[in-house]
């Protein structure tokens, strides 16, 4: 006996596809608000203590990493759910496949394969999204506030080197991430799916 009726699975990752929408709203505003009371206190603590910096623009680049990995996932969900919705609507997704979350612990395999630019990025235009750009913005200033302190690079230089370390970090964290996720994936013939 099925939980829901296969005509109905359009709806269901609708209605999926909308909280992953809501989760990702939310978790941005808590990455805003959490930043935003760091960056409070380098102001307010900077001006007394210079050194500062060193505790504060770590909390904030780890800040920034964790809200981009749950954001990350989310844009991965979401992807995902597309994905199921378009073989619902062939008419080619099984139960077994139809998440309760929209990040399930068993995924199809090669679900990117079809319609994705590669398998960490849907479009070339998704960098511009705020789940990239927020976490780029933030963690270019910490790093640039922690290696402006550190050494005597010069703006410019200082500004360049931290821009090359969040495209490497931020892109290393999406391989790295596909890659660990993508051993989660199950293959299934063509008659299963």
């Amino acid at each position: 006996m099925s939980d829901v009726e296969p005509r109905l699975y359009t709806t269901v990752i609708r209605e999926l596809l909308r909280h992953e929408n809501d989760v990702t709203n939310h978790r941005i505003m808590w990455l805003l608000v959490g930043e935003g009371l760091i960056a409070n206190a380098y102001v307010g603590a900077r001006s007394q203590n210079a050194s500062a910096v060193l505790t504060l623009a770590p909390v904030g680049i780890l800040i920034t990493f964790s809200a981009f990995i749950i954001l990350y996932k989310s844009y991965q969900a979401r992807g995902y759910l597309r994905f199921l919705g378009d073989l619902a609507k062939r008419g080619k997704l099984r139960e077994q496949y139809l998440p309760i979350f929209g990040w399930p612990r068993r995924r199809i395999r090669h679900w990117r394969k079809a319609s994705w630019l590669c398998l960490w990025l849907e479009e070339f235009s998704d960098l511009m999204d705020p789940i990239f750009t927020l976490p780029a913005v933030l963690l270019l200033a910490w790093l640039f506030a922690l290696l402006n302190f550190l050494f005597n690079f010069g703006t410019l230089a200082t500004f360049a080197i931290s821009l090359l370390l969040v495209a490497v970090m931020l892109a290393g964290l999406c391989v790295f991430w596909v890659h660990v996720e993508g051993r989660t994936e199950e293959e299934i013939k063509d008659d299963q799916a």
